[in-house]
């Protein structure tokens, strides 16, 4: 599927920053932000630890250290969309 691990990274890399921006845009359609943002699921397609250091490297981009909530990682041999590799379901308390 991947020539070589660093374009694997980088797609990966490039589908969690695609999928932190829809759960942003959704958050603030909504009234809110991301710092209301509790809980992530974080489901991926055939996952392997080596492909974590590009989704936490997304997940820096959009929370700050002391602000990132909860995660749960999920491996999951396809997601609905064929050409996805990651989805993320968030849970945010709005007040």
């Amino acid at each position: 599927m991947y020539t070589n691990r660093s374009s694997a990274e980088e797609i990966w890399g490039q589908q969690a920053r695609q999928a932190l921006r829809n759960v942003q845009t959704a958050i603030e359609a909504a009234g809110g932000t991301l710092a209301d943002i509790v809980a992530l699921r974080i489901y991926m397609v055939n996952y392997k630890p080596e492909q974590a250091d590009a989704v936490v490297s997304a997940l820096r981009e959009f929370f700050p250290e002391d602000g990132r909530p909860a995660s749960t990682w999920i491996g999951v041999s396809t997601l609905a969309v064929s050409n996805f590799l990651i989805e993320i379901e968030a849970t945010a308390v709005l007040e």
